[in-house]
């Protein structure tokens, strides 16, 4: 289903009349960004499914190439997806059948294993990344350069008061 945001607000604005000590334009703001992710994901997996990938998938392949010879530890990717191990470990398998990754002795500790592009996954993620950086400059087009430094630093500024917070507990 659907439905308009305005659908959320207006339970929030319900509830925070029953409950007058909610903070209903921080609980509004955070189902905001919710739904401004999940919406993004579902454009960028659209735009994706050309290509046979989906976002994880094809933000695994980016991390792979743009690491140091193009080789990545499975727990830098976990770290970079901010995803669990085991998810991690499904993609891999999945990236590896697929063709587009093989798993590989870590040249500096031999109980690990390092991730590498093979010809085919770098192929398929250099013909993906030039759509996906098209889709980006569309995305962004109804802001000002001005707009965009303002939301990069209020984000950052929230990522920052949210590690604050995990750190803390």
């Amino acid at each position: 289903m659907d439905l308009d945001f305005t659908y959320f607000e207006n339970g929030a604005a319900r509830i925070s009349r029953q409950l007058p000590g909610m903070p209903r334009d921080r609980v509004v703001l955070n189902r905001l960004f919710f739904c401004v992710f999940k919406d993004l994901d579902d454009v960028y997996n659209q735009y994706l499914s050309g290509f046979g990938l989906n976002s994880s998938t094809f933000l695994a392949l980016g991390m792979i190439l743009s690491s140091a010879d193009n080789r990545l530890n499975p727990s830098h990717l976990s770290d970079a997806l901010i995803a669990s191990r085991t998810n991690v470990t499904r993609l891999t398998d999945d990236m590896v059948r697929s063709g587009w990754v093989s798993r590989k002795p870590s040249t500096q500790d031999r109980r690990r294993v390092e991730l590498s592009l093979t010809p085919e996954g770098r192929t398929l993620i250099l013909k993906a990344l030039p759509v996906i950086w098209q889709r980006i400059e569309q995305q962004w087009a109804d802001f000002s350069p001005a707009e965009i430094l303002e939301l990069d630093r209020l984000l950052r500024k929230m990522l920052e008061g949210l590690r604050r917070f995990k750190a803390a507990k």
